[in-house]
Formats: C-alpha cells, sequence, structure tokens
C-alpha cells in the first residue's frame, strides 16, 4: 500500500491553508525537489506511516486518478480497480469503510472483490 503525495491541497499560501501547514510554514512546493522535501517531512513527522510516492510537478498521477483534494484507490494485481473513493473530505470515510470491507473479503477468499465504491 502507499500514498501518492500530490500537490499540497492547504498550504499555508493557498486559499484553504490549514492550521498544520501554517504552523509548519509549509508552502504549495514550486519544484519537485520542494515537494520531495514536504513529504518527508511529515513522513518524519509521524503523520504519515505508510510508504509515499510522490507525483511529479505536471501532477500526472492525480491528474489520471482525480485524486485532488483526497481519494483513495484500491488498485488490484491485475490493475484494474478495487475502490474507487468518492472524493474529500465527504467521499473519505466512505472509500475507508470500501477499502476495509475490500480488504477483509480478500482476506477471507484469497480472490480480489471487484470495484467497490464510487
Amino acid at each position: 500500500m502507499f500514498v501518492v503525495y500530490v500537490r499540497e491541497a492547504h498550504a499555508a499560501d493557498s486559499s484553504w491553508p490549514v492550521d498544520y501547514a501554517t504552523e509548519q510554514n509549509i508552502t504549495e512546493p514550486k519544484s519537485y525537489e520542494e515537494r520531495c522535501t514536504v513529504a518527508e517531512r511529515l513522513v518524519a513527522d509521524g503523520e504519515l506511516t505508510i510508504p509515499c510516492l510522490i507525483d511529479e510537478m505536471d501532477n500526472a498521477v492525480n491528474d489520471l486518478y482525480k485524486g485532488h483534494p483526497t481519494r483513495i484507490f484500491l488498485i488490484r494485481k491485475d490493475g484494474k480497480l478495487g475502490v474507487a473513493g468518492g472524493p474529500g473530505p465527504f467521499g473519505l470515510v466512505p472509500s475507508i469503510d470500501a477499502t476495509q470491507k475490500w480488504l477483509k473479503e480478500y482476506r477471507q477468499t484469497g480472490i480480489e472483490p471487484q470495484i467497490g465504491t464510487k
């Protein structure tokens, strides 16, 4: 399982900053190196405990999956979607529930279920 870190949704210099970004002076990265630094800070702070992949500055992964602001996708071994969550923040909890259900069924049967939610 991986987190893909895409553009910063609530940077201190954004139109919707969050307290954490403001307190930590996390601004919208202007380069890939800056994006990596922000992601590394989240990992180092213990806020992110899942291995992290980092989207390029062209935001190709974000654009492909429409991952911004927050989305959960579970991709099966065959490359098909197992769970396609709705956009956050309102789609986050149903996506987590669908992912947990998918994983439970997979653990019980050893067969990857079909798509879970949209």
